[in-house]
């Protein structure tokens, strides 16, 4: 008999179901795994491509590592890729003036201000159903358990709100109502971070129990230090007056988790509160990575831009030059490309 004609393992067992069972019948072969970059180029690259549809992500840091301003960001990019995306505002902080200058099209932004868990559920469950692109939770950590409000809605008082674990059975409650209805959706997970004491060590740990870790499918974790050697300086406008102050700190990026690439990879990159220009600095990002890879040198103060052989002296030089000039960033670009996959530069 031909081996071509011959019935796999497979195809035998597809002939033995019946036939409404074998239609219903999905391989793997038909699933699509879906990323959406970040506003942070370096963070996006050591996800494998950006954060994953369908699943949940957690990002988690210490006060001021820039977290929701990480999202806000990439909320921005995602509007202009052409994705729908909900913001739940737990903390009930939500500034759309802050958010526009973040890139943020607040028209076409579903915001959501609910602090119970089950609130939260039952208002971005219908959003869930009908495929929405990203859901945005910041964050966890203020989430309120639904035992603490009274059936009036108001919040319940002191004496009734000591239950044990309440905050983590509602986050674990949250979770698996999300997981439940979810398809295709990003969920994006933001948290504070609280302290874990063991016998033996002593560690920092996002809010929300085992849970959060157990169902995320990737784990980033930010931390930036307020300290004065991690502050950048700039000039800024007070009262007609330009003077030099603080305008950004660094932080630090760190794929804890990644089910969908690889894991344990850091990168650090520049955000900016105030001057001229506000968010994460991905010019920075590519200066940074190119000479990480020898497509710029660095020789004391001076950055040399090997394909061009132009000189730069100090690295904000050369990140303004690529934020002024495009032919100078798209060329610095493919010299990154080629050098990361072997390709040739036209």
């Amino acid at each position: 008999m031909n081996q071509e004609n011959e019935q796999s393992n497979y195809e035998k067992f597809l002939s033995g179901l019946d036939p409404k069972t074998a239609k219903e019948v999905r391989s793997a072969a038909e699933t699509e795994t879906k990323r959406f970059p970040l506003a942070s180029e370096g963070l996006t690259r050591n996800l494998g491509g950006g954060i994953g549809a369908g699943r949940i992500t957690l990002a988690y840091g210490n006060q001021s590592s820039g977290k929701s301003l990480l999202f806000m960001q990439s909320v921005a990019m995602w509007q202009k890729m052409g994705l729908v995306c909900a913001w739940v505002d737990a903390e009930g902080v939500w500034d759309k003036s802050w958010a526009a200058r973040l890139g943020v099209n607040n028209e076409e932004l579903i915001l959501i201000q609910s602090k119970s868990a089950g609130r939260i559920e039952k208002k971005i469950r219908p959003y869930m159903e009908n495929r929405i692109d990203i859901v945005v939770i910041d964050s966890i950590s203020d989430i309120m358990p639904e035992v603490f409000i009274d059936k009036d809605g108001a919040l319940a008082d002191p004496e009734n709100r000591k239950q044990l674990g309440a905050h983590a059975k509602a986050i674990t409650g949250l979770i698996n109502g999300m997981l439940f209805v979810n398809d295709q959706t990003a969920i994006v997970l933001i948290s504070q971070t609280t302290t874990k004491i063991e016998s033996t060590y002593v560690k920092q740990v996002p809010h929300g129990g085992q849970k959060v870790l157990f169902a995320s499918s990737q784990i980033i974790k930010l931390t930036s230090s307020g300290t004065e050697g991690q502050q950048i300086t700039g000039e800024v406008t007070l009262g007609g007056r330009i003077i030099t102050a603080p305008v950004g700190r660094k932080v630090d990026a760190y794929v804890e988790k990644n089910k969908m690439g690889p894991q344990s990879l850091s990168t650090k990159y520049d955000i900016y509160y105030a001057g001229k220009f506000v968010g994460i600095d991905t010019f920075g990002e590519i200066v940074d990575f190119a000479e990480l890879l020898g497509v710029v040198e660095k020789k004391g103060a001076w950055f040399k831009h090997t394909p061009t052989d132009k000189q730069y002296q100090g690295r904000t030089n050369l990140i303004n030059a690529l934020r002024d000039d495009n032919e100078l960033l798209e060329l610095t670009k493919k010299h990154i490309n080629m050098r990361m996959t072997g390709e040739v530069v036209e």
